[in-house]
């Protein structure tokens, strides 16, 4: 009788143990990740008709460190870092070249596509472009100062000589909130995108 006691203790003691491992896979401290969008530029050029769009090749390569979906600091003392549960809806190259080929084609003058994606004409451009910076920066407490982000590159058409493109934007942030530092982004990439658009013309 005692033995069977100790059997029923056991496994009521077993159970227990068990549901509780079950609910901590469904229940955690560890915030949700969070993914955040940006939206092409729209505002700047006349639309032309289609035949005389120009045709644009881009291809758009990001540093070293800079490969990822997650949103990056860089500190005073240069440790790149990321915030926690924060990241983009693509990895960077994907999501500049995205933005990019979306700001273009709305402006109403280009046919965007992507190298593996476009056989090139005659008459057609082709757009490097590398991302250098894409961070908030942090200061010597941690908090967030500001977003920078920096592309530099070239534009040819046909035989004409390169033209070398030097995009920049440096946007500050009073907040910690992550709504306010993309918001942050999105405006340093409104400059830039609109910085391009001019000197692609």
């Amino acid at each position: 009788m005692r033995i069977a006691r100790y059997v029923v203790v056991f496994g009521l003691l077993s159970l227990g143990l068990l549901l509780g491992a079950c609910s901590g896979l469904t229940q955690s401290n560890i915030p949700a990740n969070t993914s955040w969008w940006l939206e092409p530029f729209e505002g700047l050029g006349e639309p032309v008709p289609a035949e005389k769009l120009t045709g644009v090749t881009l291809s758009v390569t990001v540093v070293p460190g800079l490969d990822s979906n997650r949103i990056l600091t860089l500190s005073e003392d240069a440790q790149l870092n990321r915030y926690s549960a924060a990241r983009w809806a693509d990895n960077l190259p994907e999501l500049v070249t995205s933005l990019v080929a979306r700001t273009m084609n709305m402006s109403g003058r280009f046919d965007v596509g992507s190298a593996a994606s476009r056989r090139q004409g005659p008459g057609d451009c082709t757009l490097r472009l590398e991302v250098e910076k894409f961070f908030a920066e942090l200061n010597v407490s941690g908090k967030t100062t500001g977003v920078r982000v920096a592309v530099n590159g070239d534009y040819q058409c046909a035989a004409d000589v390169a033209a070398a493109i030097d995009l920049s934007s440096s946007v500050p942030v009073y907040s910690e909130r992550m709504s306010v530092i993309v918001a942050a982004f999105q405006e340093a990439m409104d400059e830039v995108m609109a910085a391009l658009l001019v000197q692609v013309q």
